[in-house]
């Protein structure tokens, strides 16, 4: 029995990566001993999951599926391509009349991104919104970015606009792809007064990030 707990110690000591030469069992016995309690008690190096299915929203395709998608039903598609996720059909609220939309949600309840089509045709589709850092646009910009990092990334002449809701868009002319950024920024009443007019500066949009990104068709 002690021959076994001896061979056993020795294995232990081997898998460590221990390749010093000790010169007799006792010494063997005692460091295989430290090498361990000292793993057991070093705490474990945290990892990202992986385990949610990649998603990447292009200017005229999300993964697989080119947009705006044929005007037909979509939904059993979407389930059967987002199996990592619950794909549900919703009917959302807005000032105007409500609409139907598609949304792809976490384990977690939380949405990644939802589908929104036209109240008045259910298969035609008007925006994609990404609400999670999970998915990414093909420039590599995802929710919770900086204005500066969409600067570098995309490189390119962006405008904004702000709406009566105080949100806050940007954008490119000659892309599907925009932005809803969120910052520290007020709006006064004097603002809203001349949104055609209103821009935000360099410098307020250096306090904001990406709260949503958006597609929709720009000759929508």
């Amino acid at each position: 029995m002690r021959k076994l707990i001896i061979c056993l110690l020795v294995v232990g000591n081997i898998s460590c990566g221990n390749n010093r030469v000790h010169k007799d069992n006792t010494e063997k016995n005692t460091s295989s001993k430290t090498d361990i309690e000292k793993k057991l008690t070093e705490k474990p190096i945290k990892v990202r999951k992986t385990n949610d299915q990649r998603i990447v929203i292009f200017e005229n395709r999300i993964d697989t599926f080119p947009i705006p998608f044929q005007e037909k039903d979509i939904l059993m598609g979407l389930k059967s391509y987002y199996k990592s996720y619950n794909v549900e059909a919703k009917i959302g609220q807005q000032d105007g009349p409500n609409f139907p939309y598609i949304d792809i949600v976490k384990n977690d309840g939380n949405s990644v991104m939802f589908f929104s089509f036209d109240y008045e045709n259910k298969n035609k589709l008007n925006e994609i919104r990404i609400l999670d850092s999970i998915a990414a646009d093909q420039y590599g910009i995802r929710v919770g970015d900086s204005y500066q990092k969409i600067v570098e990334k995309r490189k390119g002449d962006f405008k904004n606009s702000t709406d009566y809701h105080q949100h806050t868009y940007l954008y490119a002319e000659n892309s599907n792809i925009y932005y809803e950024l969120t910052g520290d920024i007020t709006i006064t009443e004097d603002m809203l007064e001349n949104l055609e007019e209103l821009e935000l500066s360099e410098e307020q949009l250096q306090k904001c990030k990406v709260e949503y990104i958006i597609w929709r068709k720009r000759n929508q």
